[in-house]
């Protein structure tokens, strides 16, 4: 069993690298536009006299 993972993990390095990846940067741009929003959001209500 751990021959079969190691030897899948071995022949698949580069696509579970660019899945680390493609998910590391979904996850920031995630993050970016969260705080974006948050930091907007804040700017509105201290404009607005609602």
């Amino acid at each position: 069993m751990l021959d079969t993972t190691l030897s899948w993990l071995s022949t698949n390095k580069e696509a579970i690298v660019f899945s680390l990846g493609g998910a590391v940067l979904a996850l920031t741009a995630w993050t970016c536009g969260l705080i974006t929003r948050t930091v907007i959001e804040t700017i509105v209500k201290e404009d607005c006299d609602c």
